[in-house]
């Protein structure tokens, strides 16, 4: 901590992966963490991917995916 990472992006995105492993949460939790909105979770992989893409274009994000077992 305290090289200045944060300073490098637009914005900060924390989500913690838990066990079990699950895609479709980890996108959700992220979306959630940009948009501060929740969907409903019945989104498929793919569209909750480029629906994160679109958010996420043109944008600088420093993504921690914390307590990774």
């Amino acid at each position: 901590g305290g090289v200045g990472k944060t300073t490098l992006c637009d914005k900060t995105v924390w989500v913690c992966v838990s066990e079990p492993f699950i895609v479709n949460k980890i996108l959700l939790d992220i979306l959630q963490n940009l948009k501060g909105t929740i969907s409903n979770g019945g989104d498929s992989k793919e569209v909750l991917l480029r629906e994160l893409q679109k958010k996420m274009h043109g944008q600088r994000y420093f993504l921690v995916l914390d307590d990774v077992w």
